[in-house]
């Protein structure tokens, strides 16, 4: 198994209802996520995340995210789905996702593998990881 690294940034959010703080709860939102993503791939994204939250700090989400990168910096270029499941509070978001199978295409054409990232509050750019099998 060979681990793919990097980091990674959000560079949208646009969530649905969009509710300021003492929104009922519980309640469900859909977000979609725009992330930039440096290291082993290099590249953009977008993720459709439904959440569900549980209480004004926090709650779960799924999502699929579509990843379109170079692998390293102008190398061969791909594109794969990653299925996330997610956990979020008032201590930051923890994110763990699997390759959906299939999905690749290009230089990322029969990718396997599971990771994900930790984030703290507001964080502006935090490290990802991919356990690629096979």
């Amino acid at each position: 198994m060979k681990s793919l690294t990097g980091t990674a940034t959000f560079s949208s959010w646009d969530e649905d209802p969009a509710f300021d703080s003492g929104a009922p709860v519980p309640r469900l939102a859909h977000a979609t996520v725009g992330f930039t993503y440096e290291g082993d791939l290099v590249g953009t994204s977008t993720c459709q995340y439904v959440l569900h939250y549980t209480d004004e700090a926090g709650g779960v989400a799924v999502g699929i995210e579509r990843l379109e990168a170079h692998v390293g910096e102008g190398g061969p270029e791909g594109s794969v789905a990653l299925r996330h499941e997610s956990r979020f509070g008032a201590g930051g978001v923890d994110v763990t996702w699997s390759v959906v199978p299939g999905s690749g295409t290009g230089a990322l054409a029969g990718l396997v593998g599971t990771g994900g990232f930790t984030a703290a509050p507001e964080a502006k750019e935090w490290a990802w990881r991919l356990e690629r099998e096979g």
